[in-house]
C-alpha cells in the first residue's frame, strides 16, 4: 500500500520503504563512487574508507538502500580487483560484511544518535566501527579459511590485520564520522 494511500497510518508510512526518486538514486550513485574511490586509493592493507561511506549511506538512505550501496560498491570492487576477482564464497562474504555497514548506519539514525551531542555520537560511532569491522573481518577470514581448507589458521593469522583494521576504522569513524552522520541525517530528512 503506498504511504499516501487513504487509511495508511503515519507509522506504516514511516516503515514503508521509500520510493526510488532521481535524488535518492543520485545520492546512492555518488556514495558508490565515493566508496569505490576509497577502495581503489588504498595502498596500505586494511586502510579503507568504504565502511564509513556505506555506514553514512545507511544514515542517509535507510537500511535497504544503504545495504544496496554497500553490496554494489563491494561487488564492483571485488569483481574488478587489481589482484583478480575473489572466490565466489569470499566475494559473498565481502558483500555481506560491507552491506552490514549500511544496515548499521540506518539503525544508528533510527536510534536518534545523529542528533545527540558530539561526544555521544563519537562514542556510539566507535562502538559501531568495532562491531562492523570485526564482523567484516570475521566473515571474510572465515570464508577464505573455508575456501583454503584451513579455517583455524586463517582466523588466527587474520587477527593482527583485523586489529589494525578495527583501530583505523574507529579513528576514522570518530574523527570524520561524527560530523558526517549529523549532516547526512539532516539530508535524510529532506528525502522523507
Amino acid at each position: 500500500m503506498p504511504a499516501d494511500a487513504p487509511g495508511t497510518s503515519s507509522e506504516e508510512a514511516a516503515i514503508a520503504a521509500p520510493r526510488y526518486t532521481s535524488r535518492r538514486l543520485s545520492y546512492a550513485a555518488l556514495l558508490v563512487a565515493a566508496g569505490l574511490t576509497g577502495v581503489y586509493a588504498e595502498s596500505i592493507p586494511n586502510f579503507e574508507v568504504l565502511t564509513l561511506v556505506v555506514f553514512c549511506s545507511g544514515v542517509l538512505l535507510g537500511a535497504r538502500d544503504g545495504m544496496l550501496v554497500g553490496a554494489l560498491s563491494m561487488g564492483a570492487y571485488t569483481l574488478l580487483n587489481p589482484y583478480g576477482p575473489a572466490h565466489p564464497l569470499v566475494m559473498a562474504a565481502q558483500i555481506a560484511g560491507t552491506a552490514a555497514a549500511g544496515l548499521g548506519g540506518a539503525l544508528f539514525r533510527r536510534a536518534g544518535l545523529p542528533a545527540r551531542p558530539a561526544g555521544v555520537r563519537a562514542a556510539a560511532l566507535a562502538v559501531a566501527a568495532v562491531v562492523l569491522t570485526a564482523w567484516f573481518d570475521l566473515v571474510t577470514n572465515l570464508a577464505t579459511g573455508v575456501v583454503m581448507g584451513q579455517v583455524g589458521p586463517y582466523l588466527i593469522a587474520g587477527i593482527p590485520f583485523s586489529l589494525w583494521h578495527i583501530g583505523y576504522n574507529v579513528a576514522l569513524f570518530v574523527t570524520l564520522g561524527t560530523a558526517l552522520v549529523a549532516v547526512f541525517s539532516r539530508y535524510a530528512e529532506r528525502l522523507a
